[in-house]
């Protein structure tokens, strides 16, 4: 018997988990996988800022240090934005998720590995454990078991293919800029971009995404001709989903709840979710104790995931915005982005992970007069 059994020992799984153990609570986190953090479906990049939020720990895991992004259009023109500073880093993801699964452990949660959830009825849950049939007993389940969610299914929430991303990645030896990532929109990146996440001046992760339907694979091999990108030895290829759509109005059914890729909490502007999910975690916690403690109600999880919510709808946003741009369109936004200086802007204000904070500054801007109809697009979007 459990109190709380968590699916999934991802980012969000081993955040809520470890807030939870800390209040007390017994807490069980069911991996499907051999070891936790393998296989791993993530560039790795995590920004500075959001990472002190979500408290976690990237200086023991750290690969790189990322001060700016070089971003192109479809032909070739490039905006650049840095900072003195680091605004991100690279980390070893897989081992990111050790640690916190350590973390976790800490505190007093119960971690099994190849344990796959079958169906859930009430408060059991029917499991598959190192090739054995076996019943859990839990008050409550989260299920934190990424984009393909078993727990999301078994809840009637149903994601359609329009709701992700495919995409494609390999880890290769190249030529590159160790201090900068590269974001390469629209050709063959239908609806998403091409990125290369640099571990140091000779590997990276690069990889492409595209709207489901198309083949990312081959999309990818397409892009690398037509940009005359040349990669070495490659070490490891994925191809995985993104979650890419707005949020949820609610994630909770009867005694379970949602939270991370599972919950689409990833930023549909970048796909990145470490931050938003940790986030997420916490807060799913604090309702878990608010419930067993004080009796009150699950669903009072959505409610406190209304500030987090207006982050990921901005993101949607602009997500939604872009992929309604043919490549001319997009070249002609770089060319009035140039003008207005658009590359300070985002160098001053930008953020990853929190749109809120820099979006209105950036369209009340004088500069923006250039973007007047864009902006107007944009907010009907």
């Amino acid at each position: 018997m459990s109190t709380v059994a968590i699916v999934g020992a991802g980012p969000a799984g081993l955040k809520t988990a470890a807030h939870l153990a800390k209040e007390g609570i017994d807490v069980t986190v069911l991996e499907e996988h051999e070891k936790v953090g393998e296989p791993c479906n993530c560039s790795g990049l995590i920004s500075v800022e959001g990472a002190k939020k979500a408290d976690l720990p990237l200086d023991d895991c750290l690969i790189g240090k990322i001060t700016g992004a070089k971003l192109f259009a479809p032909n070739n023109a490039m905006l650049v934005v840095q900072r003195n500073t680091a605004v991100a880093k690279v980390v070893d993801r897989a081992k990111l998720d050790q640690l916190l699964a350590k973390e976790a452990q800490k505190f007093g949660a119960n971690i099994r590995s190849k344990s796959r959830l079958i169906d859930i009825r009430n408060e059991t849950l029917f499991l598959e454990s190192s090739g054995r049939g076996e019943i859990l007993k839990s008050k409550i389940v989260v299920g934190a078991d990424g984009p393909s969610s078993k727990v999301r299914n078994l809840m009637g929430i149903e994601a359609g293919m329009n709701d992700f991303i495919h995409s494609y990645q390999v880890r290769a030896e190249g030529v590159f800029d160790p201090n900068f990532v590269e974001l390469y929109f629209g050709g063959f990146a239908v609806n998403f971009f091409a990125w290369v996440v640099p571990e140091s001046k000779s590997v990276a992760k690069v990889g492409l995404g595209c709207k489901t339907g198309l083949n990312p694979k081959n999309q990818f091999e397409a892009f690398l001709k037509a940009k005359q990108m040349e990669l070495y030895d490659r070490f490891e290829e994925k191809s995985f989903l993104i979650p890419c759509r707005k949020p949820l109005n609610s994630l909770v059914a009867q005694n379970k709840l949602l939270v991370g890729d599972a919950a689409f909490q990833t930023k549909a502007t970048t796909g990145g979710g470490i931050v938003t999910s940790s986030l997420a975690g916490k807060l799913a916690a604090e309702t878990i104790r608010e419930h067993l403690f004080e009796k009150k109600k699950l669903e009072n999880y959505n409610k406190k995931l209304d500030w987090l919510n207006k982050e990921l709808n901005m993101h949607w946003k602009i997500h939604n915005y872009y992929t309604k741009l043919n490549d001319n369109q997009v070249n002609k936004l770089f060319e009035k982005a140039k003008k207005a200086k658009v590359e300070e802007l985002l160098s001053d204000y930008g953020n990853m992970d929190f749109p809120t904070q820099f979006i209105p500054k950036l369209v009340s801007n004088p500069r923006v007069i250039f973007f007047l109809p864009d902006v107007l697009q944009f907010w009907r979007s």
